[in-house]
């Protein structure tokens, strides 16, 4: 569950190198205390139900960072980085820490992206092509005609990520097209 505090605007104690997850966020101990209030316990750093979504951002909000963040026993621990398409980067000390809304918190409101299958269609992969950063809930729209069957690759995805994914005009398991980068965790049909 991802957690917020309103507001939240400090800066770093502790400069962060570009390969940054599961590294420790250094933020001063009131900002610390105030996340640790707000966000559970992280039992498993590799897959926390619980986190907060930070941007890191430079003082003149022209380069920026996102970022997942757990409570390690009241240390927060960096889960995920350069999440929503952004760079991974280093920043240094005194580098602005924020939890804002993001172009996912806005995505993520039960929007259902509408794609059409042909426009899907990847002909150098020879794959259907569907992106994440069109949100977290997808329609794949049946071929009008009978095309050949094309396995599906998932684009702008990270580890954690979770999306729905229906595809219209398909009546039983049997029909769903392979996946070559992603696994079917459910199946409702």
């Amino acid at each position: 569950m991802k957690h917020y505090i309103n507001n939240f605007n400090v800066t770093l104690q502790e400069a962060l190198d570009a390969d940054k997850e599961f590294t420790q966020l250094i933020l001063d101990e009131s900002a610390t205390q105030k996340i640790t209030d707000v966000l559970p316990y992280c039992f498993n750093q590799s897959s926390p139900e619980h986190y907060m979504r930070l941007t890191l951002q430079n003082m003149d909000g022209t380069t920026y960072e996102v970022i997942d963040i757990c409570n390690d026993g009241g240390k927060l621990s960096i889960w995920r980085a350069g999440m929503e398409g952004t760079a991974c980067v280093a920043w240094p000390a005194g580098t602005q820490v924020l939890c804002a809304a993001t172009a996912a918190s806005f995505r993520n409101d039960g929007g259902m992206a509408v794609i059409e299958l042909t426009d899907a269609i990847n002909y150098e992969l020879n794959a259907l092509e569907i992106d994440a950063l069109n949100g977290l809930n997808q329609v794949l729209l049946p071929a009008i005609d009978e095309s050949e069957d094309l396995p599906v690759v998932i684009i702008n995805m990270k580890d954690g990520d979770e999306m729905l994914l229906e595809f219209k005009g398909i009546d039983t398991i049997d029909e769903l097209p392979a996946f070559l980068n992603a696994s079917r965790l459910e199946v409702g049909i």
